[in-house]
């Protein structure tokens, strides 16, 4: 018997329930984020906050250049086999970080683990879409669960980082922890994916496809929302943590407890947001709210840092309520636009993450070169406003 029947034939597709998507994501979610929002610090034993960013760019590089080839590589390889090798990959570099060494192998290590890790999400979204075919009225609700499960898997890893690494700066539970989670993920999509049969993937040069999508209001609207989105994803990601920690001198724990309310948003809010931009009112106005929101209070990190654990928590929730608005909103609107064989124009959505992080990286070193952490997350608030107005060209579907 074949282990993977790669090819366009989707009766085998069908037997796969759309739960086993669920469960994918929730592991993915709690792999990444038990190690994302260290990244940063275990960096800055090395090198400078400047440089943190810019080892995170170059990560970001490394992965925009890996989505531009990704709908090829399915074509030639599929779905599976792109998902598990990308994992397997995944999981030896997070081991090697996690048995040490010399800071010349450990920053390209780590370096690589970022370009490769957001390629999983593509494969997630790829056997999404192909399993919910036609049915685009159950995409709000659907993405919505997808983003609510996801998130609270999140909720955990930061408490189990602070775990894991207690009041010290040990990262080595870490990774291994990770590198167990992903060998979990990988035990699944090698168990029950490879029933999964491949549609047609459509594959298309960058620059016509850019073009197309750009000359599409809405596809060219809602792509620059999201990219707006991840944008502040990678400052928070990214710097937050070192804000915390470096600056206002919180322990990992305090960290953990922080992140994990904030998150705790997401599980609240996002499958409720889909339902209602299926059957009410519709993407548009919920994603300028959104980002009014998050302008206001990300902007406020840097003018009320006196808060204390229990003061950031509430700001963080309150924070990543805006961020459930426009992240529900955006992937809503988009994979309405599209199916399962559209893997080019996901590639393109996915991608922006990895470019916002370049962009983030850039404008992060730049910042914090020239002004304080403070100020940096004032300016980040007022760049997010642009979001409240960005929307207004979609033609909303509701």
């Amino acid at each position: 018997m074949d282990f993977y029947k790669h090819g366009s034939l989707a009766m085998g597709t069908r037997h796969i329930h759309f739960g086993f998507v669920y469960l994918l994501a929730i592991i993915f979610s709690y792999h990444t984020l038990l190690v994302a929002y260290n990244t940063s610090s275990y960096l800055g034993q090395y090198v400078n906050p400047t440089a943190v960013g810019v080892l995170h760019g170059a990560g970001a590089l490394g992965a925009i250049a890996i989505f531009l080839v990704f709908p090829r590589l399915l074509n030639r390889f599929g779905n599976v086999v792109v998902g598990s090798v990308v994992m397997l990959l995944s999981v030896i570099l997070l081991l090697s970080l996690a048995l040490g060494g010399h800071p010349l192998i450990i920053i390209p290590t780590l370096a690589l683990f970022l370009a490769i890790n957001p390629l999983v999400y593509l494969v997630i979204d790829v056997f999404s879409e192909t399993l919910i075919g036609k049915s685009e009225g159950d995409t709000g609700k659907k993405r919505g669960l997808t983003l609510s499960l996801m998130s609270a898997a999140a909720v955990f890893a930061p408490l189990s980082m602070g775990y894991l690494m207690g009041t010290g700066s040990d990262y080595t539970q870490l990774f291994f922890a990770a590198a167990g989670v992903g060998l979990i993920f990988l035990a699944l999509i090698v168990g029950v994916f490879r029933q999964f049969y491949d549609p047609v993937y459509e594959v298309h040069p960058i620059k016509p496809l850019l073009r197309a999508a750009w000359q599409n209001k809405n596809i060219a609207t809602v792509i620059a929302s999201h990219f707006l989105l991840q944008l502040f994803f990678a400052w928070i990601i990214i710097y937050v943590p070192l804000y915390l920690t470096s600056v206002l001198h919180f322990t990992w724990q305090e960290v953990g407890i922080i992140i994990a309310s904030g998150l705790m948003a997401y599980v609240v809010f996002e499958y409720p947001i889909g339902i209602i931009a299926d059957r009410y009112l519709g993407e548009q106005e919920m994603m300028s709210v959104g980002f009014l929101i998050l302008a206001i209070t990300t902007a406020s990190i840097g003018v009320i840092g006196g808060l204390g654990i229990l003061g950031f928590m509430v700001l963080m929730f309150i924070n990543r309520f805006g961020a459930s608005l426009v992240e529900v909103t955006t992937e809503s609107y988009f994979f309405k636009q599209i199916d399962g064989s559209d893997a080019s124009l996901m590639s393109v959505f996915r991608l922006l993450r990895p470019a916002a992080n370049v962009v983030g990286a850039i404008l992060g070193a730049i910042c914090l070169a020239l002004f304080s952490f403070e100020l940096f997350f004032i300016i980040g608030g007022f760049i997010l406003t642009l979001g409240v107005f960005i929307p207004r060209y979609l033609v909303d579907t509701k």
